[in-house]
């Protein structure tokens, strides 16, 4: 099939109604067939005109029955109201029952009037969506072609993503499209079945936070009728030890994704919470820190508590601390990685936050190379901007995504959006963008294979998803937009943006 350069070209000459070249039959055969763009004959392009003509009628019936409509609709009102008078009891026998006949004959004729406003309006719909499509017809091989609605969005999204695909087959470049569009339809819908199941039992837990989870438990491995009752098990078991509820979350999930018994790691997270707090973690983030440490657990068994140790040296941020502990690589490439993405964040004008040091520690053990973080960090941040406050973290998780170029990042959250958002019922734009963030992080990521840097990391079971390949430590915590949290948390002091701590898919975030 032709590649995505020249389908480009043709359906834009489609969509402009300016078709000069001719496209190969059996290419425009395979755009019809995927519903792309439609094509009809001379005498069906004259029927359809003939057909439309009626549009005109119908609209000044619409307008007539509408009239009728007041008019009857009044009407029984009022008869409502004198057959429902206390002078109406003081009338004869004959009077009540005709002015009962009466009322009965007025809602009968309002229902017909109804009834028949209604098929005319769905005549006059279908009418016009014909009307449309005449008038998007361009001449074409003996008959005329339109984009189809589906088309145009496959414009559009072509459009963007022609930069890495300009040179593969359409056939190819399709396939992988529907199937993102599959896979997120998915997420989102085996995510709402989760939500029904923790509301339930967690209902004076926030429905953003709760809606994070939901998504977690959607991209992780597992048995789907299990991760639920394993998730509140964890949950319970937890409590004792959580300073916030941001934490116990967190380490909720963590915890209900481990193949290792949960008792056995609340007794494992009870030892590490004490060591991370003798470090100097306060309880209120102790407990999160903890769990990462579980989950960057060596295949012998140990922890990384001391490279958290050293960690924590370089940052006033106790996740960023967490995370950079647990890679599997040299401290000081991980130490060097992080400082210059720290400053090329203060050259940009940032002052010291708990953002600032959590996109860098994103970003540090992703696989962008430093040198790429600029251009495309400042546009996915230009365009979250228009919903978060605070964009930066949430820019920097989708920056991470090596694979797509800023704006198709930014095309691909627009797709999420308008998924969850399907979905999830009432939420503030900025929660529903950070939720978007985390149903799209982390996808396509075999295994992690580089935890903690002193030992052979065990193996751990990739999310769900092939669609994108994304960095291979997935499974940071991701913000959802509410207030502010007092900065006890990060060790940074003052205010900053409140975000929950969530893992999922896997411990894709």
């Amino acid at each position: 099939m032709s590649n995505c350069r020249d389908t480009l070209a043709f359906l834009d000459s489609v969509r402009t109604r300016n078709v000069t070249a001719t496209f190969p039959a059996t290419d425009f055969a395979s755009l019809q067939q995927l519903g792309l763009v439609q094509f009809l004959s001379t005498d069906a392009i004259a029927a359809l005109n003939k057909e439309v003509e009626g549009l005109a009628t119908i609209r000044d019936a619409i307008l007539r029955d509408g009239a009728e409509h007041a008019r009857l609709a009044a009407e029984v009102q009022h008869e409502s109201q004198r057959t429902r008078s206390i002078l109406f009891h003081f009338e004869s026998r004959q009077r009540q029952d005709s002015d009962r006949a009466q009322e009965s004959q007025a809602v009968s004729q309002l229902q017909a009037t109804d009834a028949d406003m209604q098929a005319q309006e769905q005549t006059f719909a279908q009418l016009s969506a014909k009307r449309s499509l005449l008038d998007g017809m361009s001449g074409y091989s003996g008959g005329y072609v339109a984009l189809t609605g589906l088309g145009a969005m496959a414009l559009r999204d072509l459009g963007v993503a022609l930069y890495r695909a300009q040179d593969d087959e359409f056939a190819a470049y399709w396939t992988q499209a529907q199937a993102v569009n599959r896979e997120l339809d998915d997420l989102a819908n085996q995510s709402a079945g989760y939500m029904s199941g923790l509301t339930g039992s967690l209902s004076s837990v926030d429905r953003s936070y709760l809606w994070a989870i939901a998504i977690g438990l959607a991209k992780s491995t597992g048995n789907p009728q299990t991760k639920v009752p394993t998730f509140l098990s964890a949950y319970q078991a937890l409590r004792p030890l959580a300073g916030n509820e941001e934490n116990l979350l967190m380490s909720a999930e963590i915890l209900s994704a481990s193949d290792q018994p949960i008792d056995a790691n609340v007794q494992l997270l009870r030892g590490l919470d004490s060591r991370v707090r003798s470090l100097g973690v306060p309880k209120e983030s102790s407990l999160g820190i903890a769990s990462i440490l579980l989950l960057g657990r060596r295949q012998d068994g140990t922890f990384a508590d001391a490279n958290l140790q050293q960690t924590l040296r370089l940052t006033q941020s106790y996740e960023s601390a967490a995370l950079l502990a647990v890679v599997n690589k040299p401290l000081d490439e991980l130490a060097a990685k992080f400082t210059a993405t720290r400053q090329i964040f203060r050259g940009w004008g940032y002052e010291l936050s708990e953002d600032l040091e959590l996109s860098s520690a994103y970003l540090t053990v992703s696989d962008l190379p430093i040198e790429g973080v600029g251009t495309k960090l400042a546009i996915i941040a230009r365009g979250l901007g228009a919903y978060l406050q605070y964009p930066l973290v949430g820019a920097s998780i989708l920056a991470s995504i090596p694979v797509l170029e800023a704006n198709e990042t930014l095309s691909v959250l627009e797709k999420a959006y308008e998924t969850l958002g399907r979905r999830t019922g009432p939420l503030a734009q900025s929660e529903l963008i950070c939720l978007s963030i985390r149903l799209l992080h982390g996808i396509q990521v075999a295994t992690v294979s580089e935890l903690d840097a002193t030992a052979v990391a065990r193996a751990t079971p990739g999310p769900v998803g092939g669609y994108y390949g994304g960095p291979r430590f997935y499974f940071v915590p991701l913000i959802v937009a509410h207030g502010y949290y007092f900065g006890t948390y990060s060790g940074i002091g003052g205010f900053h943006p409140g975000h929950v701590h969530g893992f999922g898919g896997g411990f894709s975030g």
